[in-house]
């Protein structure tokens, strides 16, 4: 018998690995990452509070322009001094205590005053003019007329005569009642303003 027709069958046999067709299921894709919700939105805010909010910021800037207006007044703030014109009363009057420094000019009210006292009198060089005062001796010195200003509006304008009496000797200085006389009524912040820190005035 020829080999080619012999054919043995071999007990438990079957088609090798090789030959059994690949039907596994591919790998499966990894899952897409899940997205994470978005935060919850704040809560729409209540009108009134809105409302209220509205009403603070204008509340402070009104604020901050009422305090830079008030800035620049005061720094817009002047008193001038001219020559008087010649009102005919002065029914209201302030006075100080003052001392003025041993021969040193000051400055009272645009009115330049130097003072050389000694113990029974006082020469008084009010704006380069000599007056000789004698102690206890009350004497008008000057008469000028003053305008206020503030934003440059004129506020206040007035005439005023400065009117010593010597009291002395306070050390080597002059001791002096200055009293202001003026033609209106004026508020005694301003008429301070008249009156130089060097003078050492206090109200009398």
């Amino acid at each position: 018998m020829p080999d080619d027709d012999l054919y043995y069958e071999i007990p438990g046999g079957g088609p090798t690995a090789s030959e059994v067709p690949d039907t596994a299921a591919p790998p499966a894709a990894p899952a897409a990452p899940t997205a994470r919700p978005p935060p919850p939105s704040a809560p729409p805010e209540p009108p009134a509070r809105r409302k209220r909010n509205w009403r603070l910021t204008i509340g402070l800037a009104a604020i901050g322009a009422i305090l830079i207006i008030a800035i620049i007044a005061v720094l817009s703030f002047s008193v001038a001094i001219g020559p008087s014109t010649g009102a005919s009363a002065y029914p209201y009057t302030v006075t100080y205590d003052v001392i003025f420094p041993n021969a040193e000019p000051v400055l009272i009210g645009g009115i330049t005053i130097l003072a050389i006292p000694s113990p029974d009198s006082v020469t008084l060089s009010v704006d380069k003019v000599p007056y000789d005062i004698r102690l206890g001796e009350k004497r008008e010195i000057s008469a000028k007329h003053a305008t206020v200003t503030l934003l440059g509006f004129s506020l206040l304008s007035f005439d005023f005569t400065l009117e010593v009496e010597y009291l002395g000797l306070q050390g080597q200085d002059a001791h002096f009642n200055l009293s202001v006389h003026t033609s209106e009524q004026i508020p005694k912040f301003l008429i301070d303003r008249l009156v130089p820190a060097s003078v050492q005035a206090k109200p009398a």
